[in-house]
């Protein structure tokens, strides 16, 4: 999907009224990628990618929030749209059904799945996964097994398994089990975290999750580090505090409570004087790192 600057947005020190009109509707995202678009004066999703730490889906959401306000133009608005594919009926599935075991053994594991017989709009989403974007049965399977009992319906359970193998690379069993237990490990850590910052999980956002995700997979920070963060903070402590705490220790190579301990240890006997702030959070250093799916 490509994008362009439509030339009423103005481009320089001025921000176009629309921005602000939409300040509250808008989510963080959203006004982080138009701010930089304005001041580049162009759409390149790599490049904002690259600069904002944001993954390429959020910010193809993003534009797409901004083209309905009129700041973004989306070239394939101009396009011939796909066409919608066919639903087969109850009738049309048997009849594939018995002469594509696939189908039939999918069919029946995904009534086992969630209980039940799936509806027509859910059987053909899930048919279409297989028959059309050639997604292997087995993957479907297994994302649908883990995704099912934590999505809207079929259909929507459907989508999302489509957007993992086209879009985060999630192609084989494997990376599907990989995947679903790189989630599971992360709802362990929104829990513990929480357990810590006494926050009710339910209510963190996309962006705490992201900053929680990053402790572990990108900064090797253990529940130890984050509490001692947290002890750390003490009234100032919050989940974006923490984490410019956890960013400077792992770019001190603090691994243990104990390296902390050592460092106050040789500062004491050192004399040496240092300003709290300067000491805990590293300065330039408040780019929300993103862990990407299926890496």
């Amino acid at each position: 999907m490509k994008f362009q600057l439509m030339k009423q947005a103005v481009i320089g020190p001025a921000v176009p009224a629309v921005v602000f009109e939409n300040l509250y509707s808008a989510r963080e995202n959203d006004l982080k990628v138009i701010l930089y678009v304005l001041q580049k004066g162009e759409v390149d999703v790599k490049d904002i990618s690259d600069k904002l730490q944001i993954s390429k889906t959020a910010i193809n959401s993003s534009l797409l929030f901004w083209t309905d306000k009129g700041l973004i133009l989306c070239e394939e608005d101009f396009s011939e749209k796909p066409k919608k594919k066919k639903l087969l009926s109850s009738r049309e599935i048997l009849n594939i059904a018995r002469t594509n075991p696939e189908v039939e053994i999918l069919v029946n594991q995904l009534q086992q799945i969630y209980g039940h017989a799936i509806n027509e709009t859910g059987t053909n989403k899930y048919l279409n996964l297989l028959l059309q974007d050639n997604i292997p049965m087995e993957v479907i399977l297994v994302l649908a097994m883990h995704l099912a009992p934590i999505q809207k319906g079929p259909a929507y359970t459907a989508r999302v398994i489509q957007n993992l193998y086209e879009k985060d690379g999630i192609t084989t069993a494997d990376k599907a089990e990989e995947y679903i237990r790189t989630l599971e490990k992360r709802e362990k850590l929104y829990q513990k975290v929480c357990e810590i910052f006494t926050l009710d999980t339910a209510k963190l956002t996309n962006s705490e999750k992201t900053m929680i995700s990053a402790w572990d997979e990108r900064l090797g920070m253990s529940a130890e580090m984050i509490q001692a963060a947290f002890t750390t903070a003490g009234v100032n402590a919050s989940i974006r505090y923490c984490n410019g705490i956890l960013k400077s220790w792992a770019q001190k190579k603090y691994r243990t409570p104990a390296d902390i301990q050592e460092e106050f240890a040789q500062v004491t006997t050192t004399g040496r004087n240092i300003d709290r702030d300067d000491d805990l959070i590293l300065k330039g250093m408040t780019i929300v790192p993103v862990f990407y799916k299926g890496e």
